[in-house]
């Protein structure tokens, strides 16, 4: 089941070393074409779009996790009908963090009440 989550909670997931990104991919909806981004390329522009500062708590985000691989994917934009381009990160779990630790990070207060 996927779960909502904000950009300053991703960041502070990959800063916190919970989280090491494996790749990252933009998908275009109307072309149907998958473009992969570089690993240092998605980082910088991601710290650039989370130091702007209005974008940090911003949601749109929402993550799941693979049990079988136990990569997480988290992506924004597929399920925004007006969005144009879905951007899939996978992420992969460091050695010596639970993935309590990383669903505590990543999950929007409200929800972890629910």
């Amino acid at each position: 089941m996927r779960k909502r989550t904000t950009t300053l909670q991703i960041q502070k997931a990959i800063k916190s070393n919970y989280l090491h990104l494996i790749k990252a991919e933009i998908y275009n909806k109307s072309t149907r074409k998958t473009e992969e981004i570089a690993n240092e390329r998605f980082l910088d522009c991601f710290d650039y779009f989370c130091e702007s500062g209005i974008f940090i708590d911003s949601v749109g985000w929402h993550y799941e996790r693979d049990y079988k691989t136990g990569i997480y994917e988290v992506e924004s934009g597929r399920v925004n009908g007006d969005s144009d381009v879905i951007i899939t990160v996978y992420l992969r779990v460091n050695d010596g963090v639970s993935a309590d630790e990383v669903e505590k990070t990543l999950s929007i207060k409200n929800e972890r009440e629910e």
